[in-house]
């Protein structure tokens, strides 16, 4: 019995909920895959999902903390033995990315720049740009709105806003 390839795994984070994402390769004859966790790199392995898919998006991993994975692919005909595991990557879960909003305060016509509080975040910061591609720090804010007193009227200005972990600077949002 021949054995199936090893599959090789990366990581990401999907920014809208900062959970890690692993996506591999297509291995010839493997009819699904076998993902494990662990929570430090020699760590004990668990079974966390069996998949046909070839990514798996980690939905229980909490911002902050690091994971240990590797995967397994699997031939259920029994033609091939299973791979051997991956290579263990490893990846930090990121806090859920800031949903934004602007408005327009009534009585002074100045921008209001607001957003849902994120879990685990100890502060948000506030990045600003006038032409929408070059933006730099502007603000750092504990509360979940910021009123742009400042902006000149005539003026379009752009926003990006970033949950800063209170835990590690590895989990920050994507912006």
């Amino acid at each position: 019995v021949k054995t199936l390839q090893t599959p090789v795994v990366a990581t990401s984070n999907v920014a809208d909920t900062g959970y890690i994402r692993l996506t591999w390769d297509a291995v010839p004859h493997a009819d699904q895959y076998m993902i494990y966790r662990a929570d430090t790199s020699n760590g004990e392995y668990k079974l966390m999902y069996t998949t046909t898919n070839l990514t798996y998006t980690n939905t229980t991993s909490k911002a902050g903390y690091t994971y240990y994975y590797k995967v397994v692919a699997v031939d259920s005909t029994g033609d091939y033995a299973n791979s051997d595991y991956s290579k263990v990557v490893y990846r930090t879960c990121d806090l859920a990315q800031p949903v934004v909003k602007i408005s327009i305060k009534a009585e002074t016509g100045k921008p209001v720049i607001s957003w849902n509080e994120v879990k685990g975040a100890a502060r948000y910061e506030l990045l600003r740009s006038t032409d929408g591609k070059n933006f730099s720090y502007y603000y750092t804010a504990t509360a979940t709105y910021f009123n742009n007193n400042s902006a000149t009227a005539g003026t379009t200005y752009y926003y990006k806003v970033m949950a800063v972990s209170a835990r590690t600077s590895y989990a920050d949002s994507a912006m």
